[in-house]
């Protein structure tokens, strides 16, 4: 890694990338202690027992995500623009942002509203257990998705070091 006209520091580079790779394995590391440990419990748990449990959780759960997985965006993101220029680098990063944009949405769009409808208990028992069942499945297409991304992040920082002039005129396209 050179210095560029950008003013993109080899030092500040390589902290961008460790931040990316750092907190990406961190979210990851949050996503599969929430399903082998808690997701497993509440498996063995009465649904009843279960919506309790996971309300009284779910504070101190859902704290940990975004303060992995923001940093994590940023730092990735970021990546992506130091090495715009190198076709192969860039395309990695990519790689890692994907899958973790994917995770995200179904967090948005499945697991916040199920959470709350678990947290209000608005489920019958027979229904908060098919659908604890369904988050537990997903929870780990989740946790796939974040692994895809967390390898990404490794590839690329492998990839962007490889780079004779990241930022520069001269690019590297493989």
């Amino acid at each position: 890694m050179v210095k560029s006209k950008y003013k993109v520091s080899n030092f500040m580079s390589f902290l961008i990338y460790a931040v990316a790779i750092i907190t990406s394995g961190a979210y990851l590391g949050n996503l599969i202690n929430m399903g082998m440990v808690h997701a497993t419990f509440w498996l063995t748990l009465d649904p009843v027992q279960f919506m309790n449990d996971f309300a009284g959780k779910f504070d101190l759960l859902v704290t940990t995500l975004p303060v992995t997985r923001l940093p994590s965006l940023i730092a990735i993101i970021i990546a992506i623009w130091i090495t715009r220029k190198t076709l192969s680098a860039r395309n990695y990063w990519l790689g890692a942002l994907l899958p973790a944009i994917i995770g995200l949405g179904i967090s948005a769009y499945y697991f916040l509203p199920m959470n709350n409808g678990f947290i209000e208990q608005s489920f019958t028992p027979e229904e908060a257990r098919t659908k604890l069942e369904f988050w537990y499945n997903l929870h780990w297409v989740r946790v796939m998705l974040s692994v895809v991304s967390c390898l990404f992040t490794f590839l690329a920082f492998r990839e962007t070091v490889k780079a004779p002039n990241p930022l520069s005129s001269n690019t590297n396209k493989k």
